[in-house]
C-alpha cells in the first residue's frame, strides 16, 4: 500500500505520462495549492527538461481553467477535482475543438466489513486511516463504512479510539498526525455537512472545528445509524467525516455499496476467499482492496466508473490518454 495524494504526487501522475509520450504540458494547479506545481517545474528545469515543455499556469478555474478548456490549440485535457467542475471541462470541449477530456473526479468509497474478518483491530486501524488520512481530502477516501450488524458496535469502539489518536495538531509539531483542511471556505462546507447530519444520525465522536492557527482544523468525525439516502452518505464531503451504515447480508451490502453516483474504489474485509472474489466482481468500481484500504501501485491503473471519471492514471494504461493511433497505408 502506497500513501499518496499530495499535490506534488497528483501533478506528477498527470505530467509524467504526457511528457513521456512526447507532449508539451500546461499544468494549472488548484488555486489553493499552486506552490507544489511551481516546485515541480523547478525540478524539471534542474533535471534538464527544455524550457516550454513543462509549463505551469496558476490561476482560477473561471479564468485560467476555462481558457485552457476552450483553447483551440490545446489537444487534450486531463482534470483532477470535483465531479461538478469536471463536467464543465467536458462542456468546454464541445464548445471548442472537441478535445478529449480525461477526468479523475470524486468518490464516496464504501468500506465493507463482513462478520468473520480476520482481525477487527486491523480493520479499525486501517479504516481510520482510510477516512482520516490527509484530513479526508482524498478522492478515494473510505467515507462510507458498511459493517455487518453483528460486529458494528465492537468496530465502532475501535474507531472511536483511533479517532482520538488522530486529532488535529499544529502543523509544525512532529507529533501531529492530522492537519488543517485546504481553506476556510471548504472548512465551512464540511461543518455544514456535519451540522445538517446531527438531526438525522447519531454523532459518535468529533464534529468540532478547532481554532488551531488557521481555524481550518476539524476533529475526526463519526456518524452512526446513517441511511444511504442521506446527503451524508451520498455527497462527497472531502473531509474527515465517516458515515456508518449497517447491513444484514451480502446482497444488501453490495446493493448499498453500488447505490451511489460514484464508482472509484472500495475495500472489502472478509476471511472467506470465495466471498472476496464474488463481492469484488459485483462492485462497480475501478479498484477493490481486499483486507486493506487504498491499495495502490504505479504498475496498476487507477481510476473510476460512473461519475468518478473517465480514463486511467498510473501503469501503461496512462500513456493511452496522451497518444493518438495513426494508420498509414502504402500501395506498392
Amino acid at each position: 500500500m502506497v500513501p499518496w495524494n499530495s499535490p506534488l504526487d497528483m501533478a506528477a501522475w498527470k505530467c509524467a505520462p504526457a511528457l513521456a509520450t512526447g507532449n508539451s504540458v500546461v499544468l494549472k494547479p488548484a488555486e489553493q495549492s499552486p506552490l507544489s506545481a511551481l516546485r515541480l517545474a523547478e525540478l524539471a528545469t534542474e533535471a534538464g527538461v527544455l524550457d516550454g515543455v513543462p509549463n505551469v499556469l496558476p490561476g482560477f478555474e473561471e479564468t485560467a481553467g476555462q481558457g485552457l478548456g476552450r483553447h483551440l490549440d490545446v489537444d487534450c485535457l486531463a482534470f483532477t477535482g470535483s465531479t461538478e467542475v469536471g463536467k464543465l471541462f467536458l462542456s468546454y470541449s464541445t464548445e471548442s475543438n472537441a478535445k478529449p477530456g480525461w477526468l479523475e473526479l470524486g468518490g464516496k468509497s464504501p468500506n465493507i466489513v463482513f462478520a468473520g474478518a480476520h482481525s477487527l483491530e486491523d480493520v479499525g486501524t486501517k479504516s481510520a486511516f482510510g477516512i482520516f488520512y490527509n484530513q479526508g481530502e482524498v478522492c478515494s477516501a473510505n467515507s462510507r463504512l458498511l459493517v455487518h450488524r453483528s460486529v458494528k458496535d465492537q468496530l465502532l469502539e475501535l474507531l472511536v479510539d483511533r479517532a482520538a489518536v488522530m486529532a488535529p495538531g499544529r502543523p509544525l509539531d512532529p507529533a501531529t498526525t492530522m492537519g488543517a483542511l485546504v481553506s476556510r471556505e471548504h472548512t465551512d462546507r464540511v461543518m455544514e455537512f456535519i451540522g445538517n447530519s446531527r438531526r438525522a444520525s447519531r454523532l459518535v465522536t468529533g464534529g468540532e472545528r478547532l481554532t488551531l492557527s488557521s481555524g481550518c482544523s476539524v476533529t475526526p468525525t463519526i456518524f452512526d445509524n446513517v441511511s444511504n439516502s442521506q446527503e451524508l452518505a451520498r455527497d462527497e464531503i472531502f473531509g474527515p467525516v465517516l458515515s456508518v451504515i449497517s447491513f444484514d447480508d451480502e446482497a444488501e451490502a453490495v446493493n448499498i455499496a453500488n447505490d451511489t453516483r460514484f464508482g472509484l474504489a472500495t475495500s472489502v474485509w472478509t476471511s472467506d476467499l470465495s466471498r472476496a472474489l464474488r463481492v469484488s466482481g459485483r462492485l462497480k468500481v475501478g479498484t477493490v482492496s481486499v483486507n486493506t484500504v487504498a491499495a495502490l501501485s504505479p504498475m496498476t491503473p487507477f481510476g473510476g466508473f460512473k461519475q468518478s471519471g473517465v480514463g486511467r492514471d498510473l501503469s501503461l494504461h496512462s500513456f493511452d490518454k496522451y497518444t493518438g493511433l495513426k494508420t498509414t497505408w502504402i500501395c506498392y
